[in-house]
């Protein structure tokens, strides 16, 4: 208990002595991390997330949809912190809320943050499809319990065989169906995670001020074509193109933007704010693309690489339209043999793979670590940003 409270009481300290001025530099600003300026960081993070939980908390309250929604919701999870009778009638509520928010959350947390966030399909989602698949191949059918999979915990009965005369044979649609809900819930918290540069950036309009991410955006874009170097100039080139197309097609250019695998994709939030595109045009659009598109593709891919069966037919058209000598169905059928035995026999495993538990529990705990250090450092440098800006206004108003 005492160590959870240090977060809260860094946050109290934080907020009460946070800085009054930002740094009216991109270059200051830029100083302002974790290694170089650790108070002045926790000061205007603290700022930032009281702040917003102020306002999302009265957000909340105001919406009956919300209340109506969320004060049962609560109330169950809450009782089941609290021994008595009702635990066996919660059960499954519990299960079902805990599952929903841990794969929506990790969807937020992969792309929240501008490039800082966390790579949550990597670390938990794709593994996770990945051991469907090659427990179904396994069975070779799909009676096995897969969601308990959650908040670093699982059942015993997790992706154990269970021997059934109606048990449902391993198709390739079935595999990918029993993958799916997880996924698509995963890939809809990565759409919520792209509302708040939208919503900054609609802010900065509506309040005709300076747009700053946008204005930052568009000056990275002006260095990286004037860069020397190719890759700059071509990833100048490809935002510039991307800018254009979402302002000219709306609807169909956030969707199709949000529809496959985009590194560019953080630009869009803060384009669509910045032309006023209206919040469900950008949002359904990006909760279309991203939760029922992208996702269920890479649930495909990923089913057709693990799966022997479907893999096959694959490489031989792979072997068939490349030249022979760079044996290519050769070297990619090697490397995922090597992926997939870090997932067979995980039931069976040795005492000796303790120590790969281990390494693979503390990269986590960095990865982790690493994200929320970078999203602190940006909303700091993101409030430092507002601060300046709102002095310089004020200055002139006095002028």
């Amino acid at each position: 208990a005492g160590y959870l409270s240090i977060p809260f009481v860094l946050l109290t300290l934080g907020y009460i002595f946070a800085p009054t001025e930002g740094d009216s530099s991109p270059e200051e600003r830029a100083k302002l991390t974790i290694t170089r300026r650790p108070l002045s960081v926790i000061g205007h993070f603290s700022v930032v997330a009281v702040e917003s939980l102020k306002y999302y908390f009265f957000a909340l309250l105001r919406s009956p949809l919300a209340m109506l929604f969320l004060v049962p919701v609560t109330a169950v999870y809450a009782s089941s912190f609290f021994e008595g009778e009702h635990l066996e009638h919660i059960k499954v509520p519990v299960f079902y809320i805990e599952f929903f928010v841990w794969w929506v959350g990790l969807g937020v947390l992969s792309s929240i943050g501008l490039g800082t966030g966390m790579h949550s399909g990597f670390l938990f989602l794709f593994p996770h499809v990945i051991e469907v698949t090659l427990a179904a191949q396994a069975c070779k059918h799909l009676n096995f319990e897969s969601y308990s999979s959650i908040w670093w915990r699982r059942s015993p009965e997790a992706f154990q065989c269970i021997d059934s005369p109606t048990a449902e044979e391993a198709t390739f649609w079935g595999i990918a169906a029993k993958a799916m809900v997880p996924a698509v819930l995963w890939g809809c918290g990565t759409a919520v995670g792209e509302i708040p540069p939208y919503a900054i950036s609609l802010a900065a309009r509506n309040a005709r001020i300076s747009n700053s991410q946008f204005d930052e955006m568009k000056e990275e874009i002006a260095r990286e074509k004037n860069s020397k170097s190719t890759l700059l100039h071509a990833k100048a080139a490809i935002e510039n193109w991307m800018v254009d197309f979402l302002q000219r097609n709306g609807f169909m250019g956030v969707l199709l933007m949000a529809a496959w695998p985009n590194a560019f994709f953080d630009l869009c939030g803060i384009c669509c704010g910045h032309f006023g595109m209206p919040f469900w045009k950008f949002f359904g659009a990006t909760l279309i693309g991203k939760g029922f598109m992208k996702v269920p593709m890479q649930v495909f891919v990923i089913v057709t690489a693990f799966s022997d069966r479907f893999l096959k037919p694959v490489l031989h058209t792979v072997a068939s339209i490349t030249p022979e000598a760079w044996e290519i169905d050769e070297k990619l059928e090697g490397a995922l043999e090597k992926y997939k035995s870090k997932f067979k026999n995980k039931s069976i495993a040795p005492k000796g793979d303790s120590l790969l538990k281990k390494a693979w529990s503390t990269f986590l705990i960095f990865a982790i670590g690493y994200f929320i250090v970078s999203s602190m450092e940006q909303f700091a440098q993101q409030r430092s940003a507002e601060l300046a800006r709102r002095k310089k206004a004020k200055d002139v108003k006095s002028d």
